[in-house]
């Protein structure tokens, strides 16, 4: 089964959540021809406070 993740894809609405769900789901279900029920997808939200980049906090 596919899993794909997505790290820190930014403030997304539950609507824009659910659009990146479905769309991310019809691309691998066209490129693997495995059906849409055994594809999943998880977005990670972390905060700011929680990331660093370069030695620095982004919090």
């Amino acid at each position: 089964m596919p899993i794909i993740t997505v790290d820190n894809a930014g403030n997304l609405s539950k609507n824009q959540k659910d659009e990146l769900i479905r769309k991310l789901t019809d691309v691998v279900t066209e490129v693997t021809n495995k059906p849409s029920q055994y594809v999943y997808v998880k977005i990670n939200e972390i905060s700011h406070e929680n990331f660093g980049v370069g030695g620095k906090s982004l919090g």
